[in-house]
């Protein structure tokens, strides 16, 4: 007994080790390519040439780097940075907001209609965007709204995956007898949602922004297809018409905003990953 119990713990070590070390080696993948992303712009074209890749240059290359993007193609940087900040927190707040509406109304709704209305979230999560482009620019189009800002916020607010979110969540911190209880009390559906609904959906909002940021910030086929007028890009489509200049500086400008989002929404995600994890 005491050998086979003492086999065991050695196998379960082994796993744990073999386990740790294949997670260890793709973190070490995945950090590598950040880290030279990082001190990349501190190496001018010699150095970059001569100096180990992860090896640090100086500090007042980053700030000629920066010089040299923001100068590039007469300074449009700047503006495609504000169209980005401006489409994208506008269609952020909008899909967000939309999203956990919707999710909230389906943990109410007749089970037959809470079926369709899942069945064709469903569809539209799958379906991929080049069978959505062309009716979405002729639909612009008939709109007269093709090739400016508000074009690509009402397409970026077009979020299914947080609405079938949302209900999955809904439906979890919100139990049938919960809302039953909150009708008896005489509290309409809307005043159910002031009162229970955002209260308990602290942590999906974060969950919910976090990802619809990263879809829209680093968004590219979209802007790249419905938009035409280079005052009009978003910084994704015009950082790309100025990839060939070799400053590595330009991947920093989409990654670090990601990374600011994520640190601000870590805890509301981890919220959120175990709110359904409760013992019943």
């Amino acid at each position: 007994m005491k050998g086979s119990r003492k086999l065991q713990l050695e196998g379960g070590r082994s796993v744990r080790w073999g386990v740790n070390f294949v997670l260890l080696s793709y973190s070490v993948l995945i950090v590598i390519p950040f880290l030279w992303l990082l001190v990349a712009p501190s190496k001018d074209g010699a150095q970059q040439a001569t100096l180990n890749p992860l090896a640090f240059g100086s500090f007042t290359n980053y700030w000629h780097a920066t010089q040299a993007i923001f100068h590039t193609q007469n300074g449009m940087l700047s503006l495609w940075l504000r169209n980005s900040v401006i489409t994208t927190l506008a269609a952020l707040f909008i899909g967000v907001s939309a999203s956990v509406l919707a999710g909230f109304v389906l943990t109410l709704v007749h089970r037959t209609v809470k079926r369709v209305v899942l069945f064709l979230t469903l569809v539209l999560m799958i379906l991929p965007w080049a069978a959505m482009a062309l009716p979405i620019y002729v639909l612009m189009d008939k709109l007269h709204l093709t090739d400016s800002l508000l074009e690509i916020v009402l397409v970026g607010s077009f979020y299914p995956f947080g609405t079938f979110l949302a209900f999955l969540y809904f439906s979890t911190v919100m139990p049938t007898d919960l809302i039953d209880m909150a009708r008896i009390d005489g509290l309409g559906d809307f005043r159910i949602f002031l009162k229970l609904g955002l209260p308990l959906s602290r942590s999906l909002w974060g969950i919910m922004i976090f990802f619809s940021f990263l879809n829209l910030w680093n968004s590219y086929q979209v802007p790249r297809i419905l938009l035409n007028s280079p005052e009009n890009f978003t910084l994704p489509v015009g950082l790309h018409l100025i990839f060939g200049n070799g400053n590595a500086l330009i991947g920093l400008f989409m990654v670090i905003p990601s990374l600011i989002i994520f640190a601000f929404a870590q805890r509301a995600i981890e919220r959120g990953i175990f709110s359904g994890a409760v013992k019943a």
